[in-house]
């Protein structure tokens, strides 16, 4: 618990300083529309890249949590379980998978796990040639960012049916600045209040483990593949411009809809930095 205390007062210190169907996309692209920024903000997506044999990842599930509780939905977060430390164990308390091929492809892209968990990306933004920020880190690079200006803005509009466990999605993307780079649009899904074990390196030994853990935003894939797909052809994009985008999927058996969200993400591909970012439940 003081380790929790503890990392409440960083923060707090930082920021004051803070097999499933896959269609389309189709696209229609607007012009001359309102550029007005009015209204617009900036969200931050912030990516936990994690595990459940982690006994330090709790801490920073609870930076997340922090950041949160500060920002609201002006953060937009994801838990990658990924690495080592997500392998699931033969038999035991660990046993449960929660790993998936873009969380496996994001981990080895961005170098994750390699660096020693837990720790994270921040809108996928490069420090000094490295994307990688530690979780005590976390509010103060959202807090460098979190109040500038938005170049786009994101809405969703999902529809899922529970009979046949098909989910719908259009994406509204609307480009508030002018971008002159090339954007991808990923969809991706994540599930809340998981309940499996964790271990927890703050209890005593030799039981440093929580049986009924509860994690957050546990990412579970992807409705448009790992990187996403094109916004549109074109390396540059005028303010006032919208694309209209739908995606399908089939939700497996074993999740519980009522705890689903979808996570958009828009990003220039040169530097693969988002532009913007947005979460909604499927299930109101």
């Amino acid at each position: 618990m003081k380790t929790k205390a503890f990392l409440a007062i960083v923060i707090l210190i930082s920021i004051f300083s803070s097999c499933d169907k896959i269609d389309g996309p189709y696209s229609n692209a607007g012009g001359d529309t309102d550029t007005s920024t009015s209204g617009f903000f900036r969200k931050v997506l912030v990516e936990d890249f994690t595990g459940h044999k982690c006994g330090n990842c709790p801490d920073a599930g609870e930076a997340l949590k922090q950041l949160k509780a500060l920002y609201g939905g002006k953060i937009v977060t994801m838990a990658v379980h990924a690495g080592f430390f997500a392998e699931p164990n033969s038999g035991g308390l660990f046993t449960y998978d929660f790993r998936t091929s873009e969380g496996t492809e994001l981990d080895q892209f961005f170098g994750n796990s390699n660096a020693g968990l837990p720790n994270g990306l921040i809108n996928r933004k490069f420090y000094d040639a490295n994307p990688i920020v530690n979780f005590v880190d976390w509010a103060s690079k959202v807090n460098e960012i979190i109040n500038t200006p938005a170049d786009a803005w994101i809405t969703m509009d999902p529809t899922y049916n529970g009979d046949s466990r098909s989910l719908d999605v259009t994406v509204n993307s609307k480009i508030l600045s002018s971008i002159s780079d090339s954007l991808q649009l990923a969809v991706y899904i994540t599930e809340d209040s998981i309940v499996r074990p964790q271990a927890d390196y703050s209890l005593p030994s030799p039981n440093q483990y929580i049986p009924e853990y509860v994690h957050r935003h546990a990412f579970r894939g992807s409705m448009n593949g790992t990187w996403g797909t094109p916004l549109s052809v074109g390396n540059s994009f005028n303010a006032g411009q919208e694309f209209n985008t739908q995606y399908s999927f089939n939700l497996p058996s074993e999740w519980n809809a009522n705890k689903i969200q979808l996570v958009a993400v828009l990003y220039k591909v040169s530097t693969r930095e988002v532009v913007q970012a947005e979460e909604v439940h499927i299930i109101e």
